[in-house]
């Protein structure tokens, strides 16, 4: 799964070639965009950050064209690079596209996103997955993006240069390391492509040194105010509610020309991103679904949208497009034979969070059509989502209502007016007893499945509501109960940011 920060407001920024020092007045237009101008964010007085001595310095050499990697992921040149939560002995390896589709296109009006899922050819999965496990994608940047910054770096012609990272000379840090993400050799176009986040949430000490690449004083007071102790309201604005990030404050600061040493040294690693197996991979197939933003959609899932269409539009099989990405460690909430068998469950997820109980009813159809297994456990399902459409493969899920798979289905719409529950909340309060009393036999197990903000938070306060109705306990003693159940393993959780 994956998220990303949303703007509480959307921002319109002048086109680079009608911006002269960004004289464009602060308005807001008939779509209700803003237009920003810089000398409105520079303050009168303020005490600028101390630059630091530079920690990096490149050094451009020769290099035959069949020593570079261009298909690969850069970062799997990085002999000494930790994957984060791989399990062990796990190496990325690149896996074709085997198929996929498009589930549900945006719709701006009710603030739906486009999901989709695919399907990845791992060859021989075998025992190796099971429904919960979770894999790390290794995402790319947007190419255009990518281009739009070499562009601004006047790095046009040096794409596919070959450049060594060396400790800069002047660098006064005794225990200054070559960072394990970048490659002995690389080319720009490599390292913004594959190595950096060039997305990242831009830190004060990053932007002045942005300043200090910037040519026009307006532009460098702009950037030195933002970075400033004085201009923390100014960052908190445009920066952490605006999401201002780096090409955004290129385009504003268009005398601004950074070199690869300073985005290596203030640009964090562009990190794999965790995503739920959809199904039960008994063959060869992996399923993944995610959900993608209209504006300014997340990295990962932006590159996988991308390799979607493109397989989607493809005339040649031969062709297919790849991804690169490893297995992570497993947890609690792997879902075995032995769990289905010997367990009930509740399972709790909103839109895209239902992607791994989909594998867990997948495996629990597939044992109840083995003759050896007989009784399986009871299961609960509490499905959210804006719409019917949004609501990934509810064909499927009320099939297995059908056939016994599921014991229970609940399900909340909160876009459609005439639902019966719009949140998976109000559902639960409304079943509170029948909840409960299920949730307190000793072989009952949860499962939630859902980011780790706003709706992972407002589930468990609709559980302690719930206790706290029925057993007429206090919220605190409810809460106690709740994180006891996750210290035994009853409550089990697959959050994401």
């Amino acid at each position: 799964m994956s998220s990303l920060f949303i703007p509480s407001k959307r921002v319109w920024l002048c086109p680079l070639k009608y911006i002269s020092k960004m004289v464009c007045p602060t308005k807001s237009t008939a779509s209700g965009f803003d237009v920003l101008n810089i000398k409105d964010y520079i303050l009168e007085k303020y005490v600028p950050l101390k630059l630091s001595e530079p920690i990096y310095s490149v050094n451009f050499v020769d290099c035959l064209n069949e020593n570079k990697f261009p298909n690969e992921h850069s970062q799997l040149q990085c002999t000494e690079l930790v994957w984060p939560f791989s399990r062990t002995g796990a190496s990325p390896i690149q896996v074709p596209i085997s198929a996929a589709q498009i589930m549900a296109e945006a719709d701006d009006e009710i603030k739906g996103k486009r999901i989709l899922e695919i399907t990845l050819n791992m060859e021989s999965v075998g025992d190796y997955f099971k429904p919960g496990d979770t894999i790390g994608i290794l995402p790319i940047n947007n190419i255009n993006d990518v281009q739009l910054l070499l562009k601004q770096m006047e790095l046009e012609n040096n794409i596919d240069d070959t450049f060594q990272l060396l400790i800069s000379p002047k660098c006064i840090k005794k225990t200054a390391k070559l960072p394990t993400h970048i490659p002995n050799r690389c080319t720009p176009y490599q390292l913004l492509r594959d190595c950096l986040s060039i997305h990242a949430i831009p830190k004060k000490q990053f932007l002045n040194v942005l300043a200090n690449c910037c040519e026009d004083n307006d532009e460098r007071a702009f950037l030195s105010s933002l970075s400033s102790k004085e201009g923390s309201n100014y960052y908190n604005e445009l920066i952490l509610e605006r999401g201002l990030k780096l090409l955004d404050l290129l385009e504003l600061c268009p005398s601004c020309k950074p070199t690869l040493e300073v985005l290596i040294e203030h640009l964090p690693r562009l990190l794999p991103r965790p995503y739920s197996i959809a199904n039960n991979p008994v063959a060869n197939d992996l399923k993944i679904i995610f959900s993608r933003l209209t504006e300014k959609p997340g990295v990962t899932t932006d590159m996988l949208n991308n390799l979607t269409i493109r397989f989607l539009n493809s005339a040649n099989p031969l062709e297919l497009p790849t991804i690169t990405l490893y297995a992570r460690q497993p947890n609690q909430f792997r879902f075995t034979a032995e769990e289905a068998t010997e367990r009930n469950h509740i399972l709790i997820g909103v839109g895209t969070a239902l992607a791994p109980f989909l594998g867990f009813l997948e495996l629990k159809q597939q044992l109840l059509e083995n003759a050896p297994f007989k009784t399986l456990g009871d299961t609960w399902l509490f499905a959210g989502a804006i719409n019917e459409t949004h609501l990934p493969h509810r064909d499927r899920i009320l099939a297995c209502k059908e056939t016994g798979v599921l014991q229970r289905y609940f399900e909340s719409f909160s876009r459609v007016s005439s639902a019966s529950f719009h949140y998976i909340q109000e559902q639960l309060v409304a079943y509170a007893s029948e909840f409960v009393e299920f949730l307190h036999q000793e072989n009952t197990m949860l499962y939630i499945c859902a980011d780790g903000g706003s709706i992972s938070k407002s589930i468990e306060k609709a559980i302690v509501e719930c206790l706290t109705q029925v057993k007429h306990i206090t919220p605190e003693e409810a809460t106690q109960e709740l994180k006891l159940y996750k210290q035994n393993g009853k409550y089990r959780e697959d959050l994401w940011l």
